[in-house]
């Protein structure tokens, strides 16, 4: 995961890059709270004025970083929806990397759930651009699915915001208790297996 997110944030300033993903690594194994700027700046080995010269303070990197990890979801998506398989693989593979690439954005994941980060504001702004592509995304795949009539769906809009809703729903308890790969592939075959029999043709 993180070669996918350097070649996100390649051709940039690499002092930059660099702050990014210390930063980001430093997040996801303390916590945004815990991490101070003092951190960052020993783990990059440079002093914290390097830092001020590119962000204004902590918030704005994290900032950075959930945007950066937002992007990296919506193009990892983007990639499965504009793919040459058919709807049903499609919509089968968006939901395995969807739930695969959330797995690994401790950082995106945790500040889209977690009710301690209210009061960034910015969040508000990142949640509703990513639930609007998110269903864009799925309206997509269902339309396709219906023209070739893989799918049997009465309302497409409907359809959309709900599954984007209970894929949404499904985090939280998904990642909760799964200790192993295995583990996690099987819990995401039975959520495709209760997705896929409300809108298969029959």
């Amino acid at each position: 995961m993180s070669d996918i997110f350097n070649s996100m944030i390649s051709g940039q300033d690499t002092v930059r890059n660099s702050i990014l993903k210390s930063a980001r690594d430093l997040f996801a194994k303390f916590g945004y709270r815990k991490t101070t700027m003092e951190d960052i700046a020993m783990a990059l080995r440079k002093g914290k004025s390097s830092l001020y010269y590119y962000f204004k303070n902590k918030e704005e990197i994290f900032q950075a970083v959930i945007e950066l990890e937002a992007d990296l979801l919506e193009h990892r998506l983007r990639d499965v929806v504009t793919s040459e398989y058919s709807p049903r693989q499609k919509f089968n593979d968006y939901v395995i990397v969807r739930m695969e690439t959330l797995r690994e954005l401790n950082n995106y994941q945790k500040a889209m759930r977690d009710e301690t980060y209210g009061d960034y504001h910015f969040l508000d702004e990142i949640r509703e651009k990513s639930e609007k592509a998110e269903q864009e995304m799925v309206r997509t795949m269902l339309e396709e699915g219906v023209s070739t009539g893989e799918f049997d769906i009465k309302n497409l809009k409907l359809a959309a915001v709900g599954i984007a809703t209970a894929l949404r729903g499904l985090e939280l308890p998904l990642f909760r208790g799964v200790e192993n790969f295995d583990d996690f592939r099987l819990q995401l075959d039975n959520i495709l297996t209760i997705l896929f029999y409300g809108i298969l043709k029959r």
